[in-house]
């Protein structure tokens, strides 16, 4: 502590203030309204750790729903009441799904089975919720009755039923091998989805809840996300990039496996939502960086108008679940936002209405939005790039951020720390985005290029020939880059000796 002290003392003046300023700052996202949408569940880091809150679904002071230690990853409504939630939460390091409600009941976990839960959705009813258990390899696929909580393995019927099983499907366990997401059920609670590896892509399979079997709806392998059915059950949309560079929107017929695409701008799509009545479909493209929605009418693609957030990006939300939600009259859209000089937050858009409404107000106490620099956009060999650049000094030293998914121009409490430490951040997406960046530095004239230091948040491998540090992923020496709760004074005194041991 007393080197950290030391080395605080000698940063710019007032770093140490704003970093105690960056800590303080906050967030809201991944939001799920209320099957009446009077209100509104969402995930925040206002109590600490991510934990699960809720609202009036016209704004208000967030209610704390959980106290997790590990933390919470997911939270929903569950239908026909207003007051009863799921949640997925870390326990031990494990997925684990729990019960909760508005009153502050302690959550309940809705299975005692050791491994991890992977949450599916409920029946429309509310009385079924579907999940899986994934233990050592092991994928039980089950329902639970909320009535009477004991949970159910979903089985094929036994011999001496007689049933004899659809033709071409699949044992369970067969088919949930390499299970990463699942869900939704159908409207009419007989089929659920579920996104599964196959080789070096992902497969949507069907699984038919009666039979105890199912079968692959996709038959090559590429990205499939979001899988959502059509209100009368015989069709499936979904985010994928089959047969093409980006992500778009295809439709996939239950029977027949018929795919044909629905919408695929140049762009990648980063999200899609379709109505309860199958008329709507939103979708977020991303364009420099940002997202964009854009409003189409089913079947036709009619553009219809619509009220566009201030310039930012979609929120990122826990794998399986949606990054926007229609609300059950689809005239109001929920969604995660990220403004690249203020907090992450929840916001509303309301069909009809000319404004969007930021629902949260994350607070940021000490840190005025002119106070954090805002990217500006790079052409580094064709590349998407970024740099924050500080206010002094006139030439600063720089940190090359390397990202898996690609970084956006967006706050970021790891950039903003290493910008209030006097370092200028650059990021630079797409292949050899390494050696690119590095030829980049070479070349500028107001950027110091003597010993960049590489911020490596994946852990991906480091290309060309780097002199200066690389700092690693996860915990070394005391280092922690969890993006949502970062030790920013770890990684600014790391940033500042040139990465020497802590």
């Amino acid at each position: 502590m007393l080197l950290l002290a030391v080395m605080l003392l000698a940063a710019p003046e007032g770093l140490a203030e704003k970093l105690r300023h960056l800590v303080s700052a906050d967030a809201a996202w991944a939001p799920s309204p209320a099957p009446d949408a009077s209100r509104v569940a969402f995930l925040t880091t206002l109590f600490g750790t991510r934990q699960a809150a809720s609202m009036s679904g016209d704004g208000g002071y967030p209610s704390q729903l959980t106290d997790e230690p590990g933390g919470v990853m997911a939270v929903r409504y569950l239908p026909p009441e207003a007051g009863r939630m799921v949640a997925l939460v870390n326990r031990g390091g494990r997925r684990r799904i729990v019960l909760l409600d508005e009153s502050g009941t302690p959550a309940v976990e809705i299975d005692p089975a050791p491994g991890d839960q992977y949450l599916g959705g409920s029946s429309r009813d509310g009385k079924r919720l579907f999940y899986a258990v994934v233990d050592k390899g092991a994928v039980s696929l089950r329902t639970l009755a909320l009535e009477t909580r004991k949970p159910v393995e979903v089985a094929p019927p036994p011999p001496a039923a007689g049933v004899q099983p659809p033709a071409g499907s699949l044992p369970l366990n067969e088919l949930l091998a390499g299970l990463f997401a699942l869900g939704p059920p159908s409207p009419d609670g007989r089929t659920l989805l579920a996104l599964v590896q196959r080789g070096q892509g992902e497969a949507l399979a069907s699984i038919d809840l009666a039979a105890g079997r199912g079968d692959l709806l996709t038959d090559k392998p590429a990205r499939f996300r979001q899988p959502r059915f059509s209100p009368d059950n015989r069709t499936v949309y979904v985010l994928t990039d089959a047969g093409r560079p980006t992500l778009g929107v295809d439709a996939i017929t239950v029977q027949g496996k018929v795919r044909k695409t629905v919408y695929a701008p140049p762009q990648n799509l980063e999200a899609f939502a379709i109505t309860d009545d199958g008329h709507r479909l939103i979708v977020a493209a991303e364009a420099t960086g940002e997202t964009l929605f854009s409003l189409l009418e089913l079947p036709s693609l009619r553009a219809q108008p619509l009220a566009a957030p201030p310039a930012g990006a979609l929120a990122p939300v826990y794998p399986g679940e949606s990054p926007m939600v229609w609300d059950k009259t689809g005239e109001r859209l929920f969604f995660g936002w990220r403004l690249a000089d203020d907090t992450a937050d929840v916001w509303e858009l309301r069909l009809g209405y000319g404004t969007p409404l930021r629902l949260t107000r994350s607070p940021r106490p000490g840190l005025p939005r002119e106070a954090i620099s805002r990217p500006s956009p790079l052409n580094v060999r064709d590349l998407q790039s970024w740099l924050w650049r500080p206010p002094e000094p006139a030439k600063p030293r720089v940190a090359v951020l390397i990202s898996a998914t690609g970084t956006r121009p967006v706050f970021d409490k790891r950039i903003a720390a290493l910008n209030f430490a006097g370092l200028a951040v650059l990021a630079v997406n797409g292949p050899g985005a390494q050696s690119a960046a590095l030829a980049y530095l070479r070349e500028a004239p107001d950027l110091d290029a003597h010993d960049p230091i590489l911020l490596d948040f994946d852990g991906l491998p480091v290309e060309g020939s780097w002199s200066g540090v690389v700092v690693p992923p996860g915990k070394q020496g005391g280092l922690t880059l969890d993006p949502d709760q970062p030790d920013l004074e770890a990684l600014v005194k790391y940033a500042r000796r040139g990465g020497a041991a802590l």
